[in-house]
């Protein structure tokens, strides 16, 4: 079908409908990428977990007796049952990514900026509740692993003060028997945070139309509003088609097996660990301060951050939007990225092991020394410098590691020599005695290193507006 004849399709059903106006307003040229539409495409995969969560519904009993065994006729019964679990999975997966893609696309843009603080809080809170149905539809099919790990997150409640701690976990776990965890969890996951999720969208989409897409970090200029009929349908369906075909065929070709029914003696023989989008919270938790009533510390401390980025709009005022010429949020940001994936993996890799206070301060210091000094000297360099066109310039600068290769493998190499020399740095001074023979050597290794990586870093920035090295 041509646009033309679309466009025509579209009028004859406004006319016979008596549909005046676009349900939508018109979106400028600009946000036709991409990266507008993550949020969209968030929206598109919590669709999708709608549409299989019904389909396993039929079958499904959220019993601790019948839990188990009927998500385990679904996978062997059911055609296609395992296609349908695991697309489930997948899409709970891609809706918690794309959700965590949007907040750090929409940090480092500064969306939150006047007039769409309000957009930026409920987009938060929308964030919060998908975060909540990875937790609650975690728990349903009663494996060992799913059953440990959320035993894990209950318990953590009752670190809460004592005025809400009982409150909450009653709410979330009833009064602590398997049978009331597993129906407040489902019920949770079926009734209570979808209806909070459509609340909020709701109220976003409100918003949305009130304010529009926000301009380019370069400022406003002038755009060509496109129309939601037929252009922008066409562009959004064709987005999430990609986006659900991506989800079908990873499912087809990694399919996910059903882990062992949880009972105590399993549990017994398995170290609890929760999903990968809560594996670093759970790795602060491991670290030997925070064990004990140490966890107070650390929950307070992920309160904080997570309470900071609900009123950003009310903290970070200014008017610039820019991150090139915006150092210290920008540093913040890209240092909380890289602990976070840092966190992840390492969590991954030491599963139920206390991380000594010395090892967890040597590792996570030293990313986030090394990102800080690196940010501060590229900043220092190029910060003042503007560019024509700040897509075009990121799209230059992820392309020069792969046009200069033999520069990128300088860099990863001096980033090892330089990891390795820190750590030997820290160990001479940690060990009491200061062998100078073996502290020298390492000492000049990690200056030399840190200094021609900065080099390596600013010449790659300069190239990124030149297109040349």
């Amino acid at each position: 079908m041509s646009v033309n004849a679309g466009r025509k399709f579209v009028e004859w059903v406004k006319s016979r409908f008596g549909l005046r106006t676009n349900a939508l307003r018109p979106v400028p040229e600009y946000s036709m990428n991409p990266f507008y539409w993550l949020g969209a495409l968030t929206v598109i995969a919590f669709g999708l977990q709608v549409f299989t969560g019904l389909l396993m519904m039929i079958y499904y009993v959220p019993t601790v007796d019948q839990a188990y065994s009927s998500t385990q006729f679904i996978f062997r019964n059911v055609p296609l049952g395992g296609l349908l679990e695991t697309v489930h999975l997948y899409g709970a997966y891609a809706m918690i990514m794309l959700a965590l893609l949007h907040l750090f696309r929409g940090y480092f843009v500064s969306v939150q900026k006047r007039p769409r603080e309000m957009m930026w809080v409920i987009g938060m809170l929308m964030g919060l509740t998908v975060m909540g149905f990875g937790l609650t539809g975690y728990l349903l099919p009663w494996t060992v692993i799913s059953k440990s790990a959320t035993d894990v997150s209950i318990g953590m409640l009752s670190f809460l003060p004592a005025q809400i701690g009982p409150i909450i976990t009653f709410l979330v776990a009833g009064d602590g028997s398997s049978s009331a965890e597993l129906t407040r969890f489902f019920d949770l996951h079926i009734v209570v945070l979808p209806a909070a999720l459509l609340s909020l969208l709701a109220l976003k989409m409100f918003l949305f139309e009130a304010h529009g897409a926000a301009e380019p970090v370069t400022g406003a200029r002038e755009s060509k509003e496109i129309p939601w009929f037929p252009t922008v349908y066409l562009y959004f369906a064709m987005l999430g088609c990609i986006f659900i075909a991506i989800i079908f065929v990873a499912s087809a070709l990694f399919p996910i097996n059903l882990p062992a029914q949880f009972t105590p003696q399993a549990a017994s023989n398995y170290v609890p660990q929760p999903e990968w989008y809560f594996l670093w919270m759970y790795q602060i938790l491991k670290f030997a301060s925070f064990e004990g009533s140490g966890i107070y510390y650390a929950l307070g401390a992920v309160t904080i951050l997570l309470a900071g980025l609900v009123i950003l709009p009310f903290i970070d005022r200014g008017g610039e939007r820019n991150p090139r010429r915006r150092p210290l949020y920008t540093t913040i940001g890209i240092i909380v990225v890289a602990e976070l994936i840092l966190l992840t993996v390492w969590g991954f890799f030491t599963p139920g092991q206390v991380i000594p206070d010395a090892e967890a301060l040597k590792i996570t210091g030293t990313v986030a020394l090394a990102i800080a000094l690196i940010s501060a000297f590229v900043f220092k360099k190029t910060g003042t410098r503007r560019t024509s066109s700040v897509t075009g310039s990121v799209l230059r600068a992820m392309m020069l590691p792969f046009r200069n290769r033999w520069v990128t493998s300088v860099f990863v190499v001096l980033l090892c020599i330089g990891s390795v020399c820190f750590a030997n740095v820290v160990d001479s001074f940690s060990m009491g005695s200061v062998n100078l023979i073996v502290l020298a050597p390492n000492f000049v290794g990690l200056f030399t290193s840190f200094y021609v990586m900065a080099r390596i870093t600013r010449n790659l920035a300069v190239a990124s507006r030149s297109s040349s090295f």
